[in-house]
């Protein structure tokens, strides 16, 4: 059974078909469930561990740690509900805003780590979605404060570094805050949404230190305009004092699903290097101008400055603007969101082609009021899914 076989194929079915198969393969490639149990099943003798589990792929990995390592207890907080191991206490926190959920469940991160037994290994598993779904500002910081720039800065498309280099200096809990709480290195298994091999930039650290730079974090602020109150500023220019660093192993990234891809089509393809970043339209326009014949496929995360209140998310609106640009030709293009769930679209991106405009008219009105997920319904492109319970980024996929 396939998590697409609600989708509609509208138009061109054999190709969309495909192209669902394909996504299957890229979710297979990137299962958290089945990574962590393989690279822990045979880390090191087994002995009590206490987990730490953060992120939109945290129920998955959490069963495939338990699956494999004498796990006594821990937490585990996602952005959904989805079945957890009994052992680990369940949260569901605030996302992309952190709200009174994720502060209540960064209170129970923190309590996890401080009681934990001395003689137990301490365990982090990571994933995207753990900055907002688990969340402890630092004293000086308001809840308030924290929702108003993290709502800024999404809104004003700043990218997922800049955002969290921002997370990092508002933040107890990010920038190895967790580890600083426990006292002690936490082992840290990551699934990454993000470019480079850098995983202290997932789920903005919880247990990996990184070097404080609060001149940047306050450059990325002000270039959105945040006013930055001295109280403020006092508590992003802590001096946490250093840590040890923990054993990281990255499970696996998007250029691991891209893979998958490209090994899952028989056709000529070209999987491009590049991570797809910076505003849509202009991502957009180099990534069909590097395009060749036959499949090209692409991995990263675009960013887009909200203006309107229309339906939609960064897949759906580059998914129209590439309708709008193949237009009567062949050519078809997915973006897919690859952990289900594509901002306010109700979808996990769309499968366009060149019949989508003809179909739903000029685009141009839903594109300016940022209403790409109600336009892309009514032509039956929107791809919908339950919530993957993995994140490694955004696809985007052109058949040509």
């Amino acid at each position: 059974m396939s998590r697409f076989d609600d989708a509609v194929l509208v138009t061109d079915p054999l190709r969309r078909a495909l192209v669902l198969a394909w996504l299957e393969a890229a979710l297979g490639a990137v299962d958290p469930e089945r990574l962590t149990s393989e690279t822990l099943r045979d880390a090191e003798p087994r002995r009590p561990t206490v987990l730490i589990a953060l992120g939109k792929a945290a129920p998955a990995m959490a069963r495939g740690a338990v699956a494999s390592i004498d796990v006594i207890g821990g937490i585990c907080v996602s952005d959904h509900l989805e079945p957890v191991p009994p052992m680990l206490r369940a949260m569901v926190g605030d996302h992309p805003v952190p709200g009174r959920a994720s502060l209540e469940a960064g209170a129970a991160a923190i309590q996890t780590v401080v009681t934990a037994p001395p003689d137990a290994r301490l365990v982090g598993l990571i994933s995207g979605g753990g900055s907002a779904v688990c969340e402890s500002p630092r004293p000086g910081v308001t809840a308030e404060y924290l929702n108003t720039v993290t709502t800024a800065l999404l809104k004003g498309g700043a990218g997922i570094e800049e955002l969290n280099l921002v997370r990092r200096h508002l933040s107890s809990i990010k920038c190895g805050g967790l580890a600083r709480a426990a006292g002690r290195a936490i082992d840290t298994l990551v699934l990454s949404d993000v470019a480079g091999a850098d995983p202290a930039i997932v789920a903005s650290g919880p247990t990996i230190p990184a070097p404080a730079d609060p001149e940047g974090a306050r450059d990325v602020m002000a270039r959105h305009h945040l006013e930055i109150p001295p109280i403020v500023w006092e508590a992003m220019t802590i001096d946490a004092g250093p840590l040890d660093l923990p054993t990281v192993t990255l499970l696996a990234n998007g250029f691991d699903a891209a893979q998958a891809v490209a090994t899952a089509q028989t056709g000529p393809h070209q999987l491009l290097s590049q991570w797809l970043s910076g505003d849509i339209a202009s991502c957009l326009d180099r990534f069909l101008g590097e395009a060749g014949p036959g499949v090209t496929i692409g991995v990263g995360e675009t960013v887009i400055e909200v203006t309107g209140d229309g339906t939609g998310g960064r897949n759906t609106h580059a998914a129209l603007l590439a309708a709008d640009r193949l237009a009567g030709t062949e050519d078809l293009f997915v973006s897919f969101a690859t952990d289900g769930v594509d901002g306010g679209s109700r979808s996990a991106g769309a499968i366009v082609d060149g019949t989508t405009t003809g179909r739903g008219g000029d685009p141009s009105r839903s594109l300016s009021s940022f209403d790409s997920g109600s336009y892309l319904a009514g032509t039956g492109d929107l791809l919908i899914c339950p919530p993957t319970g993995t994140n490694v980024a955004d696809l985007w996929i052109l058949w040509r």
